[in-house]
């Protein structure tokens, strides 16, 4: 093949792939609400006189739950508790009022980020192994991914500036028996302790907490991962979701960091210079390479997916999982991967893994069947081209 019809095909590769890409993002399946069954309308109304009778994706508001329950909420009248579409399920507490995403999420779907809830499930399943107990949760939320872990058997601990969440994760732990399996920390992690501020209105768009008092601020401590966490503990998961505050959390724990105790960590990733500096400082503090996996927002997939192993928007997410498989970690490599104009409110999904964990995931089946779905997919690719060529 001469040098001008190579060059062709390449070009020809390259915007095919670049389609197929936008095609799929664009198509990715959307969330769809739960539905009940006619059959299970006996079931539902039993289960209103005991919430501990919920079936996956049901959920009951305060008024009908029995009296035990509404001891166990006590205060909390603007509650609605559901049971989850994940695997382990659980009981789940959260505001019925509340108008955040994140609430109206799990309210509606029983499920929170069903992509990360897979993977994490991934994760506490077969990810992990031999002593590697432990979760860590910066910027608890909600509580999803500490009761993830804590269902899973493993021991959470949960970190959160805002008192709000923290009221209703005590009910949730209280719903289901798991106390001593998760420690709720009321504060933020930062290099050196004292105090920090907290915006409880709006908080979902600025930094969880700071040094910065100031009008509707309540005070919070400043603690540091390493003085948090008990020692010789094998972490399995550290997830890190405070607006910003990552980087600081991370040199929180250096010693934590450079035990090389941490087998995953879950991140948002917006290419900004703060995620930046987050990667950097979590490269710099451990001792082993990390590889990573970015998955881009939007992914969407309903809780009944959770429990089809078959289901199409599992293996979406699946495919989306070996394309988004990244040797090299570097932050200046990564920002290949962002759009040309990064929107307000753009990020992506990054998990960080050491190599054992990333050959586990390699002979995952599911990872198996998506990595051959996608040689056929462009070994397809490359037909089309030759054919485009040498009609």
């Amino acid at each position: 093949m001469d040098t001008r019809r190579a060059g062709l095909l390449l070009l020809i590769l390259f915007g095919i792939a670049g389609l197929a890409w936008n095609s799929r993002v664009s198509s990715i399946v959307e969330v769809v609400p739960a539905t009940i069954p006619q059959s299970a309308a006996a079931e539902l109304q039993e289960a209103k006189q005991d919430p501990a009778r919920l079936r996956q994706g049901q959920s009951v508001g305060y008024t009908a739950l029995n009296d035990e329950m509404k001891r166990i909420v006590d205060e909390l009248t603007d509650v609605v508790v559901l049971r989850t579409w994940a695997t382990p399920s659980w009981l789940h507490a959260v505001s019925a009022t509340a108008k955040d995403d994140a609430s109206k999420e799990l309210r509606t779907q029983k499920l929170r980020e069903c992509p990360l809830t897979l993977l994490a499930q991934w994760v506490f399943d077969e990810g992990c192994v031999g002593d590697f107990t432990f979760a860590i949760d910066i910027g608890m939320n909600l509580g999803w991914f500490s009761a993830l872990a804590a269902a899973s058997g493993l021991h959470v601990l949960a970190v959160e500036p805002r008192q709000a969440p923290l009221r209703y994760m005590e009910k949730t732990i209280a719903l289901n028996g798991w106390q001593g399996r998760i420690d709720l920390l009321h504060g933020g992690l930062a290099e050196a302790s004292g105090q920090l501020y907290v915006d409880e209105s709006r908080w979902w768009e600025r930094r969880s907490a700071s040094r910065e008092a100031g009008d509707g601020r309540s005070a919070t401590k400043a603690l540091r991962l390493d003085d948090a966490v008990p020692p010789d503990s094998k972490v399995c998961l550290l997830k890190a979701d405070c607006r910003g505050c990552e980087a600081e959390a991370f040199r929180s724990g250096k010693e934590l960091l450079a035990a090389g105790s941490i087998q995953v960590v879950q991140m948002e990733y917006d290419h900004s210079p703060a995620a930046q500096s987050a990667l950097e400082t979590l490269q710099q503090l451990s001792p082993r390479p990390w590889q990573c996996i970015l998955l881009p927002a939007g992914l969407r997939c309903a809780g009944a997916d959770l429990l089809d192993a078959e289901a199409e928007a599992l293996r979406e997410i699946w495919d989306f999982i070996v394309a988004g498989v990244h040797i090299d970690c570097r932050a200046a490599k990564l920002v290949e991967t962002a759009p040309e104009q990064v929107m307000r409110g753009y990020h992506t999904d990054l998990w960080l893994v050491h190599d054992d964990t990333m050959d586990r995931l390699r002979a995952e089946p599911r990872f198996v069947a998506a990595s051959q779905r996608a040689a056929e997919a462009a070994n397809q690719q490359c037909l089309l081209a030759a054919d485009l060529i040498n009609p």
